[in-house]
């Protein structure tokens, strides 16, 4: 049941990011929308290459599952999960300094909201071993 529940995790937060850079490369404009955020201006380039990045990070969360058996399995999900932790609490600190400045539209706060939701719950459960296999 422990191994249910730690996939169930990451293929939630990874699923999620994965669908969302997805969306950002094929349909910026519907993220943008889904968001509540205007269209800038000029090409959207730049949003999908920013698609590309949150779609790598979501398949970081699945790649363990993909490649791996057993132990290695288990350290390189640990691995995964502290690395984008790392990366979801950039963004969301990025995202606060840059909405607080008036850099970047208010629904911003949202995304790093929820980045720094998902990394806190990400080293709480690192913290409490959810994610170690018992011997």
């Amino acid at each position: 049941m422990k191994d249910r529940g730690r996939t169930l995790f990451c293929l939630l937060a990874g699923g999620g990011d994965a669908l969302t850079g997805l969306l950002l490369v094929a349909a910026p404009e519907l993220v943008l929308h889904l968001l509540g955020l205007k269209r800038p201006d000029g090409n959207l380039a730049f949003l999908r290459f920013v698609g590309v990045f949150v779609g790598c990070v979501g398949l970081a969360y699945v790649y363990p599952w993909l490649l791996f058996d057993g132990e290695s399995r288990a350290r390189r999900i640990v691995s995964a999960l502290e690395i984008t932790a790392g990366v979801r609490l950039a963004v969301a600190l990025f995202l606060g300094v840059a909405v607080a400045s008036s850099q970047l539209d208010l629904p911003w706060v949202a995304v790093g909201t929820y980045d720094a939701v998902v990394a806190s719950t990400q080293i709480g459960l690192l913290v409490f071993g959810v994610f170690q296999d018992e011997d």
